[in-house]
């Protein structure tokens, strides 16, 4: 290399040495295991707003704003997507009976080893 060159750039991190690139809200709102919780804790203001977390600071701002503007929206949407997520869930709950009862009956073992996951 001569003199006049600059030096070569530094390598950067690899997307495994970065980590995820989430806020506290999202990742609170990722570790619940129940899903009705979940839905519950994206609903919350802190979760919305995160979104808008990693841009520089007018543009968070903006899309922050933007953001309450279309708060109601969001909690309608949670709400619809809540109500569509637990009608299907107990109709497949009532559909697939059958399957759970026979399971119990001749499988415990095996029923038993579902129940926990």
């Amino acid at each position: 290399m001569s003199v006049s060159e600059p030096p070569p750039p530094q390598r950067g991190l690899t997307r495994e040495e970065r980590g995820r690139d989430v806020s506290a809200a999202q990742a609170k709102a990722e570790a619940e295991t129940s899903t009705g919780r979940r839905l519950l804790r994206s609903m919350s203001l802190p979760f919305v707003l995160s979104q808008a977390e990693g841009y520089p600071v007018v543009i968070k701002q903006f899309l922050q704003f933007c953001l309450i503007l279309i708060y109601p929206a969001w909690i309608f949407g949670v709400l619809v997507s809540a109500l569509g997520y637990y009608a299907m869930y107990s109709v497949l709950w009532v559909v697939f009976w059958p399957v759970r009862a026979w399971m119990k009956k001749n499988r415990p073992e095996d029923y038993a080893a579902s129940q926990l996951k």
